[in-house]
């Protein structure tokens, strides 16, 4: 299995964080005011790649909110940290932009392009050849498995998952999982993830099925009410979507690419995503089906 960016090591992440503080070689400012990024750090004076967004000096982005490991923040205005708010903000520094914009979509509105009043997306959303039918993505800035999140104590089991009442998301990847491998007693689909999360809490399902960077921050910030107690190798790699035929994919790859050479997506990963997964994803117990 690839390994995702948060397994680089310590020494990619420190290089990483000194890029946050000044790298590049060109000088092009990187906007014409000053820059307002909440507590995301971002590069000084990095080549400028530029984008064509829909509000001048503005990247709207769209995520399937609240998501607070994601985007820290009570309301889409109050946003100001979070491990994929700040490799938005990364991007939009990277093209000369001042500010982002946070729009809310279902998940399963980006994934089949029901929404597209934005520039890209970014909510850990696998890049598949189906979604690529209807979206494009960028290169993956991240690869993830499946977790299996449980109420603490519940003594669900590999096998036993089999007679189990399964949540997933509408759209998922787990969910063609479920239904065509798994194959569950009962499969229940969620709109959103906090009611996916809410059903476990409640007793509505046995357990949720969701990437382990999703899961695995709600289950640390449960005060021990929910736990990961497995995963499946399903996933892959996560992406930025766009709207079908955007202008913009190629210019936000030049950036990551950039952004993974000199060591500043580690740097975000492992200041804001590493710290609130609660243990290392590569050591959950393999429920293979």
């Amino acid at each position: 299995m690839k390994r995702s960016l948060r397994s680089l090591g310590v020494a990619t992440a420190i290089s990483g964080l000194i890029a946050l503080a000044g790298c590049g070689t060109d000088t092009s400012s990187a906007g014409s005011g000053a820059a307002d990024f909440g507590d995301c750090a971002v590069t000084e004076n990095p080549t400028v790649h530029k984008l064509q967004t829909k509000t001048e000096g503005t990247l709207t982005v769209a995520a399937s909110l609240p998501y607070p490991a994601g985007y820290r923040g009570n309301t889409l205005e109050s946003v100001d940290g979070g491990y994929m708010y700040c490799l938005d903000a990364e991007i939009a520094n990277r093209a000369g932009l001042d500010r982002i914009k946070l729009v809310n979509a279902s998940f399963e509105a980006l994934v089949t392009a029901k929404a597209s009043n934005f520039d890209f997306a970014v909510w850990d959303i696998y890049d598949t050849p189906e979604r690529r039918r209807a979206v494009d993505f960028s290169t993956p800035y991240n690869t993830y498995r499946t977790g299996v999140l449980v109420k603490t104590g519940s003594d669900l089991t590999k096998d036993s998952i089999r007679t189990a009442t399964v949540g997933v998301l509408a759209g998922s990847v787990q969910l063609s999982y479920v239904n065509e491998t798994l194959k569950p007693k009962q499969v229940r689909v969620f709109a959103s993830n906090d009611d996916l999360f809410n059903a476990v809490l409640a007793g509505q399902i046995d357990a949720a099925l969701n990437d382990t960077a999703t899961v695995m921050p709600r289950a640390a910030s449960s005060g021990g009410k929910l736990e990961v107690i497995g995963q499946y190798p399903v996933g892959g790699d996560v992406a930025a979507l766009f709207p079908k035929g955007s202008p913009n994919v190629t210019v936000v790859d030049q950036i990551l690419a950039d952004m993974k050479k000199d060591g500043t997506l580690a740097a975000i990963m492992a200041k804001w995503l590493n710290p609130i997964l609660g243990g290392d994803p590569d050591k959950l117990a393999d429920w293979s089906a």
